[in-house]
């Protein structure tokens, strides 16, 4: 009888996050559930469908809520695999946070190959 050893899967990671605008945030807002709000971010930015995003509500150094989408290293084939959004025990997030001009079209995957 053979033996099988299971292998636990690396941790996936964030690449980095970007904040979303305050209408987006708005809209977001009334959104109900999350796998919806989750692929109008994906369509909107031009995200592979499969890739693992995540969505924390903020709120910044100014007092103002907001969104950030966290982006991560991983695309999945069948089934989203569940994650964490790490942070330190001060609230500061361990991955970089860009702020991106709405009004021009964003394409992530474009910019992802670029890194």
């Amino acid at each position: 009888m053979s033996t099988l050893k299971f292998r636990g899967r690396d941790p996936i990671k964030p690449l980095f996050a970007i904040k979303v605008s305050p209408t987006m945030h708005k809209v977001l807002e009334t959104i109900p559930d999350d796998e919806d709000k989750i692929n109008l971010i994906k369509t909107s930015l031009d995200i592979n469908p499969k890739r693992v995003v995540g969505l924390k509500y903020i709120v910044d150094g100014e007092k103002n809520n907001g969104t950030i989408v966290v982006l991560f290293d991983y695309i999945y084939e069948h089934i989203s695999p569940k994650f964490e959004i790490p942070f330190d025990e001060d609230g500061t997030f361990k991955f970089k946070i860009y702020d991106v001009d709405f009004n021009k079209p964003i394409n992530i995957e474009k910019i992802l190959k670029k890194l």
